[in-house]
């Protein structure tokens, strides 16, 4: 026997069942936070929060203040008619019983009145992640190199994490690359169109055909982003392979004791060279007062590179993205008796006295991912040339100025 279903009653179901088995959560809401739909993944992704805190079913914002607590004011505040409000945002959440979960979210507004909300755990993933780093720190104590390991660790730090974080963008990217579904389902959705309006009327069917034309679009751009992630990720690496091939050989165990002279305005040139992509890119201006006549310290030139490397990363990461003055002052000079002096100036955070007090203890850091042994190791690399080093600020943004003292 035929199936006598209206057709637009089998394109209802078709889309009722897509959204229901999707394998992310899903909600439906209006801008008063109530859920108009919830599938069968967000149900099982949301329950335990619901029952550990004793809410309401009927509304999501009471249970997002527990996840994502910042999403809530944002749908709230965002005016426009339709657009995206939140993408592939990261947030946690620690159940009363069990370990921390984590979740990534995407909040899109459909039209007035129908905001839709996906959420996925991410939590195996994330686990993954630290647990791949935690294997590498517990190898390289396992095989005693613990203080090279977390050396070399401290100097490609930042460039780990931004290698880090664009591999997690081109994933999420290449996850929710679906052109083909989606442009079927927009062809459908445009064939289907009079069907759709005599139902539901006119305005939301466009405003449909609209949302699922401008996500096409947005996934076609993401074709463009990843190619300028890859691009990010070719100028990390290579900057990762020169700091490995500046510690390659204590790694090997074959460190070079012998000192021979340096010039120190060649090795500042090197050092900034290895780091000009990093200047660049945060907008950064430097300025160099080196005399134009060799400068040489007797000393063991790799050594003195991770000390130039290791401070001007740190006056790097010091200036905040969003200040107006972003500067760094380089300047080489000899006082009497032959003593030669490296400044480095920086218009960062500083700091307070009772950080300045702590700066070269082992372990101490300021930074959320720092290991705390950056600059115990550069006043060990000072001092094992007879020389001194010291870090003054004048106090939190005021910037720093480093001084490094070499003896004749």
């Amino acid at each position: 026997m035929p199936d006598m279903t209206p057709p637009l009653a089998q394109a209802e179901d078709k889309l009722t069942i897509i959204l229901k088995y999707a394998p992310l959560g899903l909600a439906e809401i209006d801008e008063s936070g109530k859920i108009v739909l919830l599938n069968i993944v967000g149900e099982i992704l949301l329950a335990p929060v619901i029952a550990q805190h004793h809410l309401q079913q009927d509304n999501i914002y009471p249970i997002l203040e527990f996840i994502a607590p910042s999403i809530p004011g944002r749908i709230k505040a965002f005016s426009n008619d339709a657009g995206v409000i939140v993408t592939n945002e990261l947030h946690s959440y620690k159940p009363a019983s069990g370990e921390v979960k984590y979740f990534n979210f995407i909040v899109s507004k459909v039209f007035p009145g129908c905001i839709m909300i996906s959420f996925d755990d991410i939590t195996e993933k994330h686990l993954k992640e630290q647990a791949v780093i935690k294997a590498e720190l517990d190898k390289a104590i396992e095989q005693g190199k613990f203080e090279i390991a977390s050396g070399i660790l401290h100097d490609i730090g930042n460039a780990v994490v931004g290698f880090g974080s664009y591999l997690t963008r081109i994933k999420r990217l290449l996850e929710q690359s679906e052109l083909d579904n989606l442009e079927q389902l927009v062809t459908y959705f445009k064939t289907q169109q009079n069907v759709f309006a005599a139902a539901i009327g006119a305005d939301k069917t466009t405003a449909i055909i609209d949302m699922l034309n401008g996500i096409t679009r947005t996934q076609t751009d993401s074709r463009d982003e990843i190619k300028k992630s890859i691009t990010e990720q070719l100028n990390i690496i290579s900057h990762i392979q020169d700091i490995l091939n500046i510690q390659r050989q204590y790694i090997t165990g074959q460190e070079v004791q012998e000192r021979s002279a340096v010039n120190l305005r060649t090795l500042i040139n090197d050092c900034m060279a290895m780091l000009f992509a990093s200047f660049d890119k945060r907008d950064i201006a430097v300025t160099l007062d080196i005399p134009a006549q060799p400068v040489m310290v007797k000393g063991d030139r790799t050594k003195l590179m991770q000390l130039i490397l290791n401070l001007l990363k740190n006056s790097l990461e010091a200036i905040p993205l969003t200040v107006d003055e972003k500067s760094i002052y380089i300047r080489v000079y000899q006082q009497p008796g032959e003593t030669t002096i490296l400044e480095i100036k920086d218009s960062g955070h500083g700091f307070d006295a009772s950080t300045a007090a702590r700066l070269f203890e082992r372990g101490f850091t300021t930074k959320a991912t720092g290991s705390g042994v950056g600059l115990y190791n550069c006043q060990s690399i000072v001092e094992s040339h007879g020389g001194s080093m010291r870090i003054t600020s004048e106090g939190p943004d005021k910037g720093a100025l480093v001084e490094v003292y070499f003896p004749g």
